[in-house]
Formats: structure tokens, sequence, C-alpha cells
């Protein structure tokens, strides 16, 4: 990323007049921002890590490897779609994107394989061809996730509405979209077959959400399923793209990013934000804008006087799931080794629930692995890095699995600690060369992270990439909207919609809607007009 896009926090540098502060520089984070500096406002980024753009960033090597932290593909980004030309408003067209072509995801359960085709019409008629039996059933279940992302539409749309006309109207799209939402996938699916196979099969990129059908919520299911119907795209130039074209745009108008600016806390008075603290330098500014979780914000970013205000409670409120990851490294092309762009789900047998569960640091990756293939997506990973590629492979994970060195630095936790990592990847290759035997002995560079790795970055306490969990208490939360009862105090993020680049993006447009009111239709003017 050009230098020139961000630059380090020191106390001395002149933060004033500064409109709004966005804390944190996530897919929300970013899109608030420049939606907001697009608008004429002044804006600045602060950021905790030595990089922006939370998990849209990727870290490199010194052997010349990089791999992303969290955007492995994206859904309905074909040139005429909303959400393509939200991105393209965001970069001014300048970032591009790659379809992942006929087949986005393949799952492997108990050995067989089921392939997962772009279109709606493919994806159906493929799923047939694998149950004919459950014909009537596989219709039922598309119309049911049409049916339920129509009403998820107007319950996002809702929380920008104010609270007078939340009250008097809001209501009404909240309880449509609860038939849905306040159901698990697993009882939702239930209902449409008694096939335990099917019902696996339909669950497979759960990973993609953090839950397990029995404690997911089928609002949750039926938007990432229907956010890939029409199949996978990838950034072209890698994940870390989307951060620095968004950036680009959002500098051009005057924006400014900093990083290593670990905000210590929202200085409220009289219920109205002031602006920020970093140790002991005050910067001050109209509005907040937080994009670090509302766990962060609330438990670790405002006074409890202050948290009272807005009268709720986040002691029930559970967080997603943890990760651990292996990244690796080969000395061949991704074309040499015949590797997929599609990702490959594999689970030990269809007992999805019983295998997210009963998941251990020793059996996690025997059971379930996500593996992805960044170098074989991107079209530029060739021409900039010949005659290599890249693996990425997941698992399950759990925060108390590495509690002993909780209170570790980061690269110095130990020989305990190396040894459990070291574990996990010998564990988890031999499902990798159970399934794509061609790429031993290409194997020159490898690297795990944990849920620790995760904490160290995002200051997320259990180690989780999701944010809340998409369980159906969560659609429940009132709060979760990006006006606060403080004044001044905005949040956006994958918590205020949900998971994912396209749920954390749709948090800022939301965010800079509620903001921005009735100037904000201007700006959807511009992008329809385009």
């Amino acid at each position: 990323m050009v230098k020139k896009l961000y630059q380090p926090y020191k106390p001395n540098l002149d933060f004033s007049g500064l409109d709004h502060i966005v804390v944190g520089s996530g897919m929300g984070g970013l899109t608030v921002a420049t939606w907001l500096a697009k608008a004429g406002k002044k804006v600045a980024i602060f950021e905790r890590h030595y990089v922006p753009g939370g998990f849209t960033h990727s870290f490199k090597r010194k052997d010349g490897f990089q791999w992303d932290v969290g955007v492995h593909y994206v859904g309905n980004m074909a040139k005429d779609s909303k959400l393509r030309g939200f991105f393209d408003f965001l970069t001014d067209g300048k970032l591009e994107w790659e379809t992942m072509g006929e087949v986005y995801d393949v799952a492997n359960i108990e050995g067989t394989e089921y392939i997962f085709k772009a279109g709606k019409e493919n994806f159906k008629n493929q799923l047939i061809s694998y149950f004919p039996e459950e014909e009537k059933a596989i219709h039922s279940y598309l119309k049911l996730i049409e049916k339920t992302n129509k009403r998820a539409s107007a319950f996002y749309f809702e929380k920008i509405f104010e609270p007078w006309f939340s009250k008097s109207v809001g209501w009404i799209f909240r309880k449509r979209y609860s038939k849905f939402s306040q159901k698990t996938t697993w009882e939702v699916l239930s209902e449409i077959t008694k096939n335990q196979r099917l019902i696996a099969v339909l669950c497979a990129q759960c990973g993609n959400y953090g839950l397990s059908p029995k404690n997911s919520s089928f609002g949750a299911h039926a938007m990432v399923i229907g956010h890939f119907l029409e199949g996978g795209y990838y950034p072209i130039g890698g994940a870390d793209q989307i951060c620095e074209k968004t950036l680009e745009v959002f500098t051009a108008h005057g924006g400014k990013v900093f990083i290593n600016a670990d905000v210590t806390k929202i200085v409220i008075e009289n219920n109205r934000v002031q602006g920020i603290q970093l140790d002991q330098k005050f910067v001050p500014c109209k509005s907040v804008i937080s994009n670090v979780g509302v766990n962060n914000t609330f438990n670790h970013l405002l006074s409890e006087a202050d948290r009272n205000l807005c009268n709720f409670s986040l002691k029930n409120v559970q967080p997603a799931s943890a990760h651990i990851c292996l990244y690796l490294g080969l000395n061949q092309s991704s074309a040499a080794l015949h590797l997929p762009k599609h990702n490959f789900w594999y689970y030990k047998h269809e007992g999805i629930d019983e295998i997210f569960d009963e998941a251990t640091l020793e059996n996690a990756p025997e059971n379930f692995a996500y593996i992805s293939f960044p170098s074989a997506k991107d079209p530029h990973w060739e021409i900039q890095n010949p005659g290599t590629a890249t693996i990425q492979a997941i698992s399950v994970a759990n925060m108390d699995w590495f509690e002993t060195y909780k209170n570790s630095n980061w690269m110095k936790r130990g020989d305990e600690y190396l040894k459990l990592k070291k574990n996990f990847e010998t564990e988890m290759l031999k499902v990798l060369y159970k399934f794509f035997p061609q790429i031993e002995g290409s194997i020159i560079a490898s690297e795990v992270s944990t849920p620790l790795s995760t904490e160290n970055f995002t200051n997320y306490k259990s180690g989780e990439i999701y944010g809340l969990a998409h369980t159906p208490e969560r659609f429940t939360l009132s709060f979760l909207r990006p006006k606060t009862k403080i004044k001044g105090l905005f949040l956006t993020g994958q918590d205020i919609t949900l998971v994912g680049l396209a749920g954390a993006m749709l948090s800022g447009l939301l965010c800079a809607t509620a903001i921005l009111k009735f100037r904000s239709w201007k700006i959807f003017k511009e992008i329809k007009s385009k």
C-alpha cells in the first residue's frame, strides 16, 4: 500500500477542525468515512494497527508471500449489481473484481463431493441432481431464501429511522422479519426436509457466518447464502486493494488516516460527544463513529456512567466463534499445481453441529476445514509473484484453548505455544495432502494464526472475527443501529448489520445516511446515474 495514504499517529500533529472521527479502519469505517468526505465533511480515521483496513488488509513476509486475513470471496459483484455500484462509488471505479467462475464452492462431506454453481437456476439444478427425491424441498428452500431476504432489506433499512418513526412504523418491519430471524437455521430446514444429508449440504457454507445450524439465525443464513447465489468474486490484486482503492478516494477528498493510534476513550460530557482520548492526548470533534465492535465500544471506550445513558446491557450478548488458520507459500504456480479458484469445505461427517460443539485443538482440522486458494483467484498474482502460490486453511477454534498464553506478547509467547501451532499445522497438512496431494513437497513457507493473533490486532477479547454471534437473539437487540442515545456517537461495522465485507459496507452506508439524512439521497442519485 502507498505510504502517503496514511501516517503514524503522533500527539503533536494538528487535529483541529474535525467534523467526524472514525475509530477503526475496517470496511464499515472506510465506507462511512468516504461517504462523509465526499459530502464535504472533514474526517479522520484512527487505527490501532500498524496498517489500515481491518479484515480487508493483507500481511506480507520477507520471502514475498502475502495472505489475506478476512476477505476470501465476495458475492453480488457483477457489473450491473447494486453492491458493485456502491463499491464503485467508494473507489471511483478503480477496484476491479475477478469472477471465480462457474463453481465457487465445493463441499466434501464424509467423502462425498457437492459443488455449488453460480446462478440460482444452476444452483438449484445441481442440488436436485444430488437429491432428486427432494426437488420440492429445494424449490421451497430457495423461495424461502428470497422471501427472507426481502424482509431483511426492510429490517436493515429501519435502522436509520428516528426513534419516533421506529416506534410508530418500524416495529412492523421488525415483526415481519422475526418470523425468519427468530428461528435457527436447523429449525427452518427441518420443516422443509427430513433428509439430514441435504440439510448438511445446505449448511456447508455456515463457516461464512461462524455458527452451526442449531445455533445460527436463519436470517443470517439466508442473507449469506443469497449473497453468493450468483457466484463468487475476488478483488484483483488481493484483498488489500479494497482498502487501498477506498483510501485513495478518501484522502483525495481531504480525509486523513492515522495508524498506531490506539484510542483509549470516547469523551462524553452532558450526554454529548466531545472527542476522543489517546492516552493523555485529547482530540476534539463534532461526532465519533465507532467501527471497533459493540463490545469494544461500550465496554472499553465509554465510562460506566456513559454506558448507562444508553440503557442496555451486553451481558447476554455472545461473541461469534474464533478461528485458527494455516497460511502456506508454495514454490510452484497455481496453474502448475492445478489449484482451483473455488473454495473447499471439508466435513468429516454430516453432523455439523456436533463437529463445531465438540471441537478441540487436537481434532478441529481432522473434522472440519475451509481451504482457500487466493493466488489462484487473483490474475495479478502470477504476474507479480511468478512461479509461486498461496493457500489458507482454516478451522474452528476457541480462545479457551490458549488461555495459558493470553497475557503473553505477540511473537513472544514461548516454545509451548509454538509447539501447539506446529501440531495444528501437522494435522491440517494431513487434510490438505488428502485432497490436494500435488502440493506435497512444494511448501516453502508456513505460518499459523490463533485467536490470540486476532485479539492482538482487533482487541476482540474472544478472538472472534465476526463480532456478535449471529444467533436469533442478536436480531432482537434494538440498540444495534447507527445512531446511539448519546448525541454525536454513531456505530458502524458488522455488528450493526451482518457478517462479511458486504455487511460491513452496508453498515457504513446506513451510518452515513443517519448522519447526512436527506443530503445522502443526492449521493444515491449519483450512484444510480452511473
